[in-house]
């Protein structure tokens, strides 16, 4: 009894411990909020007893009520993200499918699993602290501590760097196929949420950051590829575009956590972000000693995309006006990776004509999955500015045709478009091309004020000697270069006086028979100019190859003039590239005219009736395509007897050899006069005869055409013949699958249109759904053509679409006629075509397409 009674005793006295421990937390707890209730009513009973203005009270709870917003908006986000980081992909996937419906694995069709690698990386984590430590001291701090300076913070360092135990997670892998054979082109998708914290230091005060995120699609390139082990000399490590960065702060540096203040230092880090590692600067990291450093390093660029935002069309109104309508005052932001324009903002408009022309540099790995990101936003004066438009260009679509001009279709926008023009320009190790560059950039700044070029300058600082000799003091020496308005530095290298840079630049140069380099080593602690170099460019234009290499330049100005810095110098003249089109509406291909339905204006003018071409009969006979293939306009006119013949066109030629249909202009080959082994032609006497010479330039170049082809032709110039099998019209149309999982829509004109019944002219335009989806985001509409029964659109649009989605989905294009109020019309619809997008033919896109009467299972 008595070992029970004791065991009750300390049972009823570890209660009563907990009961007061509990009662003690909450009495704490209570007179926490209770001290500060009190406080908060203290502060405003003072402010009221001094009379102190209002403003002075509202103004820091403006802020800590947006600071708690955007904090509890941050925890939500970062839980996710470490959710997904630490979860594994089968339970991710199973969370998706609970709320839609998706198949079993969710990824692009172009992105392949990498489990096995996250799970490899998990084991390796904890030993790759020494390393971070290492890229945080020698490459981050410097640069961190540059950047700092400017906004007069001093002396950044790192006091604490611990990475946690949440490891980076790589959701998919691309590795292309169709690059060099000297390298390996992989981009991963990258996304880190851990637990880690850095403390810092900065004009003596403490900081840090936690809770680190960082997302975005990283490159690694896997050059030059060795014949020994590891078998690859060197990594390039980059981003596409400009990660998604965010962070916690801690210790003094919370007190910055306010919107506006956040805002500026999260834009500093991801500034220094693209700096280091955003395309088209690159981390290299050297696995093997024997190759060439300044490949890995700095590689030559492959091209410059030159890029011309000519205007915008039908841009939301985002400033209300008095009577309830507004306009905006839009610009435009154009990205390519860590490179940025911005045009001039256009005020009071929705139909903005900009004229803005940039220049891009772009190396051998850009074309692949690269894009560049047009945003429109309206500006404001008093408020951030809205968003009007996003749009996207493949960079792989300019470098294949070579030039691209067009209407970029929109997205995350309910209407409006912007149309570009760009240029891919080779480089050229000749001065040939010079002229011809400089004449072109002259013609483009009658448009345009921004400063275009006509070479690439490309310098690799590789090491300076005997900087400083005779003193004690030694150096921090670094190099700045400029060439005209731009200029460069390279890291700063510490006491020393024979320092290695091995650092590459390259720079836009207007004119090489002006312009100059000039290099200056300066001293970092004194600020103090230890030598310098001027080179003129005109002289580079006259070495071999426009290049020097491994050169030693004397430093003029230098303490005891036996100073040198090592260069390699490279001078490129830009040469527009001359390549063709892909066929999706994009451009022509130089110096060929193309038959297009959208332009009339294109066909030769056929022959006098008084004469006709012969061809001889041993030319081969090329297959004729069908009428829609090459796209023959109807009617097609015959302009009478005083005519030019049509030229012939040689077998063999280069324009037999192009790609597509296309008809001989005058400038391509000579007609041969009588008496030259042409017998004399044959006088015209039917008005059939009359009729098909307008379909002569396509005899020429389709010898073998039979006559029910001409039979066809002639019918087609029958009025009434093209109204479709319903008496409605047709419409033409291309439609393909792109090569970046998307639906291409070009529509190109619409013919034979019936009028109203009182005689009027319709207003029509197209209207696209991909059905089954009959909501907003499926939607997509052209312009309205004004009393117009063959409107001319050439409106191209575009569908996000996975290929195993394609069988499952329809194309629907609806005419509308927009003319008079809905509820007067009978029916807005005038036709319609639906096409199953799993039966496209790939080698017919662009046809023309009878219009049906249209289904009435949608509400227009």
């Amino acid at each position: 009894m008595s070992v029970a009674g004791e065991k009750v005793v300390d049972t009823a006295e570890d209660v009563a411990e907990d009961v007061g421990h509990a009662y003690g937390a909450w009495f704490k707890s209570y007179m926490k909020i209770f001290g500060r209730r009190a406080l908060e009513w203290f502060l405003v009973y003072m402010f009221g007893y001094y009379n102190v203005s209002f403003g002075w009270l509202m103004a820091p709870l403006f802020f800590l009520v947006l600071r708690d917003k955007r904090a509890k908006e941050k925890k939500v986000k970062f839980d996710i993200i470490r959710s997904i980081a630490n979860a594994d992909e089968k339970d991710i996937i199973q969370e998706i499918q609970r709320f839609s419906n998706l198949p079993s694995w969710v990824t692009f069709p172009d992105m392949e699993r990498v489990e096995w690698l996250n799970k490899i990386i998990r084991q390796l984590w904890p030993y790759a602290g020494q390393y971070v430590k290492d890229l945080c001291k020698y490459s981050i701090e410097p640069s961190m501590r540059t950047a700092l300076e400017e906004y007069k913070l001093n002396g950044f360092q790192f006091e604490k760097i611990i990475l946690g135990d949440t490891p980076p997670r790589f959701s998919g892998v691309k590795v292309y196929d169709d690059t060099s054979r000297h390298e390996i082109i992989m981009d991963m998708d990258f996304a880190y949420a851990g637990d880690c914290k850095f403390e810092v230091s900065v004009s003596k005060f403490k900081m840090g950051i936690k809770d680190l995120q960082i997302s975005g699609r990283l490159r690694i390139m896997m050059k030059p590829l060795v014949r020994q082990i590891p078998l690859v000399g060197g990594l390039q490590v980059f981003f596409l575009n400009n990660p998604d960065v965010d962070f916690n702060l801690i210790g003094l540096a919370d007190v910055f956590d306010m919107p506006g203040l956040s805002d500026i230092l999260r834009s500093i880090v991801t500034e220094q972000i693209g700096h280091m590692m955003v395309l088209p600067n690159r981390y290299p990291i050297q696995l093997v000693e024997d190759i060439d450093v300044v490949e890995l390093k700095c590689p030559a660029p492959a091209g410059v995309i030159r890029l011309n935002v000519i205007e915008a069309q039908n841009l939301m109104k985002k400033d209300i006006g008095i009577m309830g309508t507004g306009k905006s005052d839009p610009y435009c932001i154009l990205r390519l990776g860590a490179q940025k324009f911005q045009t001039k903002t256009i005020n009071n408009t929705v139909n903005p004509k900009w004229d803005f022309c940039c220049e891009y540099f772009c190396s051998s790995d850009t074309r692949f999955g690269n894009k560049i990101h047009f945003e429109v936003f309206d500006y404001d004066h008093m408020s951030k500015d809205d968003f009007l438009l996003r749009a996207n260009l493949d960079v792989q679509e300019i470098w294949k045709n070579g030039e691209v001009d067009m209407w970029v279709p929109l997205s995350e926008a309910k209407s409006g478009r912007i149309h570009i023009r760009a240029t891919w320009l080779d480089l050229s190790d000749t001065a040939d091309s010079l002229q011809l560059q400089l004449e072109e950039i002259r013609a483009l700044q009658v448009t345009t004020k921004n400063p275009l070029h006509s070479a690439v300058l490309m310098v690799w600082v590789d090491s300076a000697k005997k900087l400083n000799p005779s003193h004690k003091q030694i150096p921090d020496p670094f190099v700045r270069l400029y060439v005209g308005n731009e200029k460069g530095e390279t890291a700063v290298r510490q006491r020393t006086n024979d320092p290695v840079f091995e650092e590459g630049f390259t720079f836009l140069v207007r004119n090489p028979r002006t312009q100059e380099l000039k290099l200056e080593v300066i001293d970092q602690k004194t600020n103090q100019i230890q030598g310098k170099v001027e080179l003129d460019l005109n002289v580079f234009l006259k070495e071999r190859k426009m290049e020097v290499v491994g050169e030693d330049y004397s430093l003029s100005g230098a303490s005891g003039g036996l100073s040198t810095l090592k260069l390699n110098i490279t001078l490129r003249i830009l040469k527009t590239a001359l390549k063709t089109d892909d066929g999706d509406g994009g451009p022509q291909e130089k110096g060929e005219t193309e038959i297009s339905s959208s332009s009339p204006a294109a066909i030769s003018e056929p022959p006098p009736s008084s004469s006709s071409s012969s061809i001889p009969p041993s030319t081969p006979a090329p297959p004729v395509p069908s009428k829609e293939s090459v796209g023959i306009p109807d009617p097609i006119p015959a302009d009478g007897p005083e005519q030019k013949s049509a030229p012939v066109r040689e077998p063999g030629s280069m324009a037999d050899q192009s790609e597509g249909p296309s008809v001989a202009t005058d400038a391509d080959v000579s007609v041969p006069a009588p008496g030259e082994g042409t017998e004399p032609p044959a006088e015209v006497t039917s008005v059939e005869e009359v009729m098909s010479t307008a379909a002569t330039p396509l005899m020429q170049m389709f010898p073998s055409a039979t006559s029910s082809e001409e039979s066809s032709i002639r019918q087609r110039t029958t009025p009434g013949s093209n109204a479709g099998i319903h008496g409605l019209g047709r419409v033409q149309l291309t439609v393909k699958y792109g090569p970046r999982n998307n639906l291409i829509i070009v529509v190109h004109q619409i013919e034979n249109l019936p009028k109203e019944e009182d005689g009027e002219l319709p207003d029509p335009y197209v209207k696209l759904y991909l059905l089954p989806d009959r909501s907003k985001d499926s939607k997509r509409k052209t312009d309205v053509i004004k009393d117009d029964c063959n409107p001319k659109y050439d409106e191209r649009f575009e569908y996000p679409i996975p290929p195993n989605e394609l069988t499952q989905r329809t194309l629907e294009v609806s005419v509308i006629n927009k003319k008079g109020l809905l509820f007067l019309q009978r029916s807005p619809k005038m036709g319609q075509v639906r096409l199953d997008c799993g039966l496209l033919d790939s080698s017919k896109m662009t046809q023309w397409y009878d219009l049906a009467p249209a289904a009435d299972d949608d509400e227009e």
